[in-house]
């Protein structure tokens, strides 16, 4: 039935996206949690942020004011300022997780 929450997938598969990346479907796996995860290790996985953050004070989150208010993000303008958006996003959640 749909939506019971059983797997159909047999097998793994890797599928390559376009602009970057992959989406990969694993049988059996129902979650993946990112616990683990350092701020710096999820800034660094967005390419265009890395350099950035080598001009964070040392311990920055990378949240922007008022828990970080010299993160270096917050000097990032363009399509950059939007990725910030979406890395800090990210931080928020596994902060919430």
């Amino acid at each position: 039935e749909i939506g019971r929450g059983r797997h159909t997938s047999t097998q793994s598969v890797a599928l390559p996206l376009a602009s970057g990346g992959w989406v990969i479907d694993t049988p059996g796996i129902r979650s993946f949690g990112l616990a683990h995860i350092e701020p710096d290790d999820v800034v660094l996985a967005f390419s265009d942020l890395a350099e950035a953050i080598d001009d964070c004070p040392r311990g920055c989150g990378h949240m922007g004011p008022p828990a970080d208010p010299e993160c270096a993000l917050d000097e990032l303008t363009g399509p950059a300022a939007d990725r910030v958006g979406a890395a800090r996003r990210l931080l928020a959640a596994m902060r919430e997780g």
